[in-house]
């Protein structure tokens, strides 16, 4: 038998209620391991009946499992608020919670472009295997000590994801800094053009006025404004936000097949030019 302690009533029931339901997955483990709790129900008591040691790993092993799981969905937005306010001491109402979000995200591998040390499998397999060796080998612990001692590591692991969580969130808030800058510029500057087409799929884009006449490098020079030429470490003809906002056209009109390149450049135009903005399917030159 082994025996887990809890200091609250409310975790104790919690974890039973989990264990319980991952079994009930299992038949033949929801007749050969048995659950109970003390009647001060700050205790779970798991009894296993098996004839053989391989049938025994083998429900431990999803003990561990389920255990792991548990305390991952229980813990880890504790662990990662610890990390986020005490560590790099962001107190600030909002930030911490978007900056946990980001970090859980992260974890999740939902930014494909970042591959942490340390992603949610990995820490699973960490945990289930700390839980694994934990049940093999002891007869009775207490949650709230192996929470504290054995997993010091484990959120030590964390700190990686919080520094990347933390570059994405501060990267976000200059993007956001950005966009409302062009938008005030619009708002207070009268536009140059009543209408500005951009062939997106050309590479580098082409820009073109309503009476189809292409803007060379030196026209687009010419265009730009100090005050929005954010992108000025790119060469002129690489620059597709910042000649725009600086043309301040009443109506943009896009033309692009879709591709993923082309994704964060359509995010920020409908950031910045809203309403302002319309897709078009062929080139433009071929309208001419």
């Amino acid at each position: 038998m082994v025996t887990i302690e809890f200091e609250t009533k409310h975790q104790c029931r919690s974890c039973f209620s989990q264990l319980k339901t991952s079994l009930e997955t299992f038949d033949q483990l929801k007749r050969e391991v048995f659950l109970s709790r003390d009647e001060a129900e700050t205790r779970i008591h798991i009894v296993l009946q098996h004839t053989c040691s391989e049938e025994r790993m083998n429900a431990l092993s999803i003990l561990a499992a389920v255990m792991a799981n548990y305390t991952l969905k229980r813990h880890l937005p504790v662990w990662l608020e610890e990390v986020v306010r005490c560590r790099f001491f962001y107190d600030e109402p909002g930030e911490a919670e978007t900056i946990i979000a980001i970090a859980r995200e992260l974890l999740a591998g939902e930014h494909t472009e970042i591959q942490l040390e340390k992603s949610l499998p990995a820490l699973q397999r960490s945990l289930y295997t700390h839980f694994y060796t934990v049940l093999k080998e002891t007869e009775q612990f207490s949650y709230a000590s192996f929470i504290q001692f054995r997993l010091r590591e484990l959120k030590d692991d964390l700190v990686e994801c919080v520094e990347w969580a933390i570059d994405e969130f501060k990267m976000e808030q200059e993007y956001q800094m950005m966009v409302d800058a062009c938008r005030d510029y619009l708002k207070e500057n009268q536009p140059l053009f009543d209408a500005v087409h951009v062939n997106l799929d050309d590479e580098p884009a082409s820009f073109y006025d309503d009476d189809g006449t292409r803007f060379s490098n030196n026209d687009i020079l010419d265009l730009l404004d100090d005050e929005v030429t954010f992108d000025g470490s790119l060469p002129v003809s690489e620059r597709i936000i910042s000649p725009l906002v600086s043309m301040a056209p009443e109506k943009l009109n896009l033309y692009c097949s879709g591709n993923e390149d082309e994704g964060y450049v359509i995010r920020t135009l409908l950031a910045i030019f809203e309403e302002r903005v319309t897709f078009c399917q062929e080139p433009y030159r071929k309208h001419q």
